[in-house]
């Protein structure tokens, strides 16, 4: 019963701190202008022009009331296809702490706890709109983190996506000729 009490305490003691942080407020489905609209600094990188598209920032832009560490070195990714979001993403690469997956589990209620016998580590949690996936991977030197909101409700766009990649033509990033506008160039 003590370990139930400390739990509690627990989460009463970062309630507050988490309560400041929303990554997952924003709606699956917004455009790229709507969140960097909320955003004082970020870079945008379109993997595939007019259709692939990611805005970065930093996790402490969206959570200042996080521990510095956490917040400054870890980078978060909304990633859009067809200007429409489709997952967040929180990475945080070599590092030699697990700050981003405690906070992760923390954050989404997550009960299953890391494997100290395993190098890499996965676990998924679905909800009614989306998955939740915590990545834990531990190299020699270092531990990488991941941590990605994933929408259930855009499966269409996910396979528009894998369809433009499996013709795409990854040496030049060109398309070839094609009628079919869901594959080629459409927009």
């Amino acid at each position: 019963k003590m370990k139930y009490w400390l739990l509690f305490i627990g989460i009463l003691i970062t309630s507050p701190v988490f309560a400041e942080c929303k990554i997952d407020q924003q709606q699956f489905g917004v455009s790229s202008t709507t969140i960097e609209n909320k955003l004082i600094d970020f870079k945008i990188f379109e993997r595939i022009p007019n259709f692939q598209k990611e805005v970065l920032t930093i996790f402490e832009d969206i959570c200042p009331k996080l521990g510095e560490t956490l917040a400054r070195d870890t980078t978060l990714r909304y990633h859009f296809i067809k200007d429409q979001l489709v997952a967040i993403e929180l990475v945080r690469p070599a590092h030699n702490d697990l700050l981003l997956f405690e906070w992760a589990r923390q954050y989404f209620g997550i009960m299953e706890d890391r494997d100290i016998n395993e190098q890499q580590q996965l676990i998924q949690v679905e909800e009614a709109d989306r998955l939740i996936q915590l990545f834990l991977g531990i190299l020699p030197d270092a531990v990488f983190q991941n941590v990605a909101l994933i929408s259930s409700e855009h499966d269409d766009l996910f396979e528009l996506l894998a369809n433009k990649e499996d013709v795409m033509d990854w040496e030049t990033y060109e398309y070839p000729a094609s009628d079919d506008d869901s594959v080629g160039e459409g927009n």
